[in-house]
């Protein structure tokens, strides 16, 4: 008899501790968007990307600890995980998350500028002589306009 109600317990159980992870994950999804902002159709994907890899590690969930049954104490359980998570624990998942995120946001914006930084340099020397190469052949052209169109040599014809 024992085992009888043993195994539902201990599903039930696991189910609070999967939502609580699938709220986890959320959570992780939530400070991304925070840290890395971005238009609405990309978190509309998100969501959509989100709730089907939910929706499969549920279904992988029941079919590996309940045969694949559907019980309503699987659905009271991961309400339950997720509602003690988000009163609990949530906001300090998040705060820390978005810190981390946002200092590896910064570190790599580092690294980028440190590796940018020669390819500006080099963009600003090859603009500055085209610049230059241009003013010569606007001179030139204004020349070759007030002589009459003609070069200093001209060829002969036959």
């Amino acid at each position: 008899m024992q085992e009888v109600v043993t195994a539902p317990f201990i599903f039930f159980l696991c189910s609070i501790l999967f939502g609580m992870g699938l709220l986890f994950l959320y959570d992780i999804v939530r400070a991304l968007r925070s840290v890395f902002h971005h238009r609405g159709f990309f978190v509309a994907m998100e969501d959509i990307m989100y709730a089907m890899f939910a929706a499969v590690i549920s279904f992988l969930f029941l079919c590996t600890y309940n045969y694949g049954e559907l019980r309503g104490f699987f659905f009271l359980g991961i309400f339950t995980g997720m509602l003690g998570y988000y009163m609990k624990i949530s906001s300090y998942v998040m705060t820390s998350a978005v810190y981390i995120f946002s200092r590896i946001d910064h570190f790599m914006r580092n690294i980028c500028s440190h590796i940018a930084k020669p390819m500006i340099c080099i963009q600003r020397n090859i603009k500055w002589r085209l610049k230059k190469e241009k003013k010569n052949v606007t001179m030139a052209l204004k020349k070759q306009t007030k002589r009459g169109g003609q070069s200093g040599t001209k060829e002969k014809t036959k």
